[in-house]
């Protein structure tokens, strides 16, 4: 589980650093396609963690079953962000041609809302980072549809990173505690 933990962290800090890098450079860039794609790679492992972190004491359905949607849509958007840099296509564009990356996108949101209401659930994290999570997921998937300024997204995506980044360290120190 501690490996888990230290995929959480390295992958939602590839976020930080993506988004970052987006908003410095003014729009998307290779570096952050591919950090974006380190991401995806790395961040389902990480929630994975937090669902084993959250239900040591006791099982939650809801938490497995967001944990697993999420691990599962970031699987599928791995190659995700390569492929929009490839295409030459903006996002929306690409997305019209490729709607199977709109079913994940809906898989993620769904589970990622899941996986906060799961947090609110278990008390074992603070209240507010279900509340973030939920949050997060609600603007950075609705930036896009009503055509909200970019910037939003960004700032969301990091407030959300740093959030997960949060609950991962947390985790990990009480799991060396335990296990020391």
């Amino acid at each position: 589980m501690r490996y888990f933990l230290i995929a959480g962290v390295l992958g939602f800090s590839f976020w930080v650093l993506s988004e970052a890098f987006e908003i410095y450079a003014g729009g998307h860039t290779d570096v952050v396609y591919y950090l974006t794609s380190l991401y995806h790679v790395l961040a389902g492992f990480g929630l994975w963690g937090l669902h084993k972190t959250q239900t040591r004491s006791s099982a939650n359905a809801l938490s497995c079953l967001s944990a697993a949607i999420v691990f599962i849509s970031y699987l599928g958007l791995a190659y995700f962000p390569i492929q929009i840099m490839n295409s030459g296509l903006r996002v929306p564009d690409f997305l019209n041609v490729n709607p199977i990356y709109k079913a994940l996108g809906v898989f993620w949101f769904s589970g990622m809302i899941m996986f906060g209401v799961s947090i609110l659930k278990t008390n074992y994290f603070p209240a507010w980072t279900g509340i973030f999570v939920i949050l997060g997921s609600i603007v950075f998937t609705a930036t896009p549809i009503l055509n909200w300024p970019g910037t939003l997204a960004n700032i969301t995506n990091i407030i959300l990173s740093i959030t997960i980044i949060y609950m991962c360290i947390i985790s990990y120190r009480v799991f060396n505690s335990s296990t020391s």
